[in-house]
């Protein structure tokens, strides 16, 4: 039932809340569930109007139980982190929580609480302390993939695109050991491509990104989904004039679950 419901997140939420909350009528201290509860919630609560605070509240209460039953879990206190920075104050978010949980970060593991600062600082619009913090952390984890990543994300943001390029370049030139710089790796490759669509430039490098992204990257948590990949590649297609194969692409992604990309994929069809 968890597993089903990590599937259907991406897809169908409403599906996805049922699936989580069977898997919690098992197992009410499941700290897995109560973290997947969170994130679905959290989402049910971004796509709502009238039910945003019910939503808001289950998805803040499910990642406090998830710390509470595993307080050393990174993860867990990564996503408590988040929901206090992105909910308004009506909805539950503190910042002063927001900034235990970086700190109990930094006690548990230095380098996720320096991405845990970044991240925060960047929730507060404050970029150019973030992008401080963000030199000094390339310089530190010189070797992995991890902060070049964000780095270009925070490029990207900004529409400063060639930055993008670049930091996400180096992030995928890195060693990834670990299962979080493997995602940062996977990631810098979906959003290489990514850039290269939204600036329209680079079109064979973000291709070749988006193949390789396509074909190699593994069925982690946190990675971008496949289909969104297969969209960016034939957005850039299009430049190489590619066109049969691009509307076959398509009108397949038309008829995906993921009713968000399914509509961009039918609108993106009838202009070929």
């Amino acid at each position: 039932m968890l597993y089903l419901a990590k599937i259907y997140m991406d897809s169908d939420l409403d599906e996805a809340e049922d699936w989580i909350e069977q898997a919690l009528d098992v197992n009410l201290n499941n700290a897995e569930a109560c973290y997947v509860r969170g994130a679905i919630m959290g989402r049910q609560a971004s796509g709502s109007i009238f039910s945003a605070l019910s939503y808001a509240e289950k998805s803040v209460n499910s990642f406090t139980k998830a710390v509470e039953l595993q307080p050393d879990s990174i993860k867990y206190r990564k996503g408590s982190m988040q929901f206090h920075t992105s909910a308004p104050s009506i909805a539950g978010g503190d910042l002063d929580i927001a900034k235990v949980q970086i700190e109990k970060l930094r006690q548990l593991d230095p380098k996720a609480g320096l991405e845990a600062e970044i991240n925060y600082e960047l929730s507060q619009d404050n970029d150019a302390l973030a992008d401080t913090l963000l030199q000094q952390a390339k310089q530190t984890y010189n070797d992995i993939p991890d902060f070049f990543f964000q780095a270009g994300m925070l490029q990207q943001r900004k529409e400063n695109y060639r930055a993008a390029f670049e930091e996400f370049t180096r992030a995928i030139s890195k060693n990834a050991d670990t299962k979080e710089s493997v995602v940062a790796k996977y990631n810098a490759l979906y959003q290489l491509g990514r850039t290269s669509v939204l600036d329209e430039t680079n079109i064979d490098a973000g291709i070749m990104a988006l193949k390789q992204y396509l074909s190699e990257a593994p069925d982690l948590d946190g990675l971008s989904p496949k289909p969104w990949a297969e969209f960016r590649l034939a957005n850039l297609m299009v430049f190489n004039a590619q066109k049969l194969e691009v509307k076959l692409i398509y009108l397949r992604l038309a008829k995906v679950d993921n009713k968000e990309l399914a509509k961009k994929a039918k609108k993106a069809a009838k202009k070929i």
